[in-house]
């Protein structure tokens, strides 16, 4: 008996509820639609996504293997890392940089 009656109880307020919903205007809100593009730090690597195709290929076209390496792996295991890796962390900063302000198709790393 306690299940019919929470059955029943909840079906009233299920309609109700649906009966509140009707009562309004009948439109729907607003919806806005832009392309969501995504930046630098959403397609750091290994990240898959196909969005993020371009910018890893302005990634490998800036920085050679090694540096890609020690950006995104073990840096440590690298045996230029105790020499390289603070000019090579400075270099990808000023590409993000370039890349944020000037697209994709411009962004070149200081040399």
């Amino acid at each position: 008996m306690k299940r019919f009656t929470s059955i029943v109880i909840g079906a009233g307020l299920l309609v109700a509820a649906s009966l509140a919903n009707a009562n309004g205007n009948g439109q729907l809100a607003a919806v806005t639609v832009h392309e969501d593009r995504p930046g630098a730090a959403e397609c750091t690597p290994p990240t898959d996504a196909k969005e993020c195709a371009d910018f890893h290929a302005a990634i490998r076209r800036n920085f050679s293997t090694r540096e890609i390496g020690m950006l995104f792996g073990a840096a440590t295991g690298y045996q230029e890392y105790p020499t390289a890796f603070e000019r090579t962390r400075a270099k990808y900063a000023a590409f993000l940089r370039s890349a944020e302000e000037s697209g994709l198709a411009v962004a070149v790393a200081a040399k």
